[in-house]
């Protein structure tokens, strides 16, 4: 079997209620991660105009130089100190099936991981979202996939995986595993669909579409 990269997901649900169990506490804890992307942009901006100045050799190059070190410290405090996202999610495909796993940096409680086997998934369906800016040049634009697995488990009958569609093998595209799965499932006998969804659709937009139940 070929070695597929594990693909980081925007989202996965695995039921209705432990989905908003996980965004609702990620929401409560949104505030740090807010003050660290702000302090981020903030010295993204200081270091441009530090560039621009030393660039044009403008009078007070030297003085803006000056900020660089203030601008350092806040960059470290910002990557260290305060928290990323709370939640991140992945999927890989292994010897034993499909592997889901939602990663919850200080959040206790809201890890989870799933091992499907390919016994477990009763169908599964692809919506594909075409994409409107391009990423490489000569390339496709970006688009998104959804992913629909309807299993035989009581608790998750149905999964739903959001992610980016992109030709290349990156771990941050759903492309790979996507096509691995459907020859898989289409080698065991189990139903697979294929769909096209609303043009630029963003992951926001792709859940708000979920039902809540």
């Amino acid at each position: 079997m070929r070695k597929l990269k594990p693909a980081r997901a925007e989202w996965i649900r695995f039921a209705p209620a432990d989905d908003a169990s996980s965004q609702a506490a990620m929401m409560a804890n949104l505030r740090p991660v807010l003050w660290r992307s702000v302090l981020l942009g903030g010295c993204a901006l200081i270091l441009a105009f530090v560039l621009q100045a030393v660039w044009r050799d403008v009078p007070y190059a030297g003085e803006a130089v000056l900020l660089l070190l203030p601008a350092l410290a806040a960059w470290t405090i910002g990557l260290v100190l305060l928290p990323d996202r709370n939640l991140s999610f992945h999927v890989e495909i292994n010897d034993a099936g499909l592997l889901l796993r939602r990663v919850a940096r200080r959040l206790p409680g809201h890890e989870k991981a799933l091992q499907l086997a390919p016994r477990q998934i009763r169908a599964l369906e692809v919506v594909a979202y075409a994409g409107a800016v391009d990423v490489y040049r000569g390339g496709p634009p970006m688009a998104r996939l959804e992913l629909l697995l309807h299993t035989t488990l009581d608790d998750c009958p149905l999964i739903r995986v959001v992610g980016m569609d992109l030709p290349v093998p990156q771990r941050w595209s759903l492309r790979q595993i996507k096509d691995e799965l459907s020859r898989r499932c289409k080698l065991a006998g189990i139903p697979v669909a294929v769909r096209t969804g609303p043009t630029y659709q963003e992951s926001s937009a792709i859940r708000a579409q979920w039902p809540p139940a």
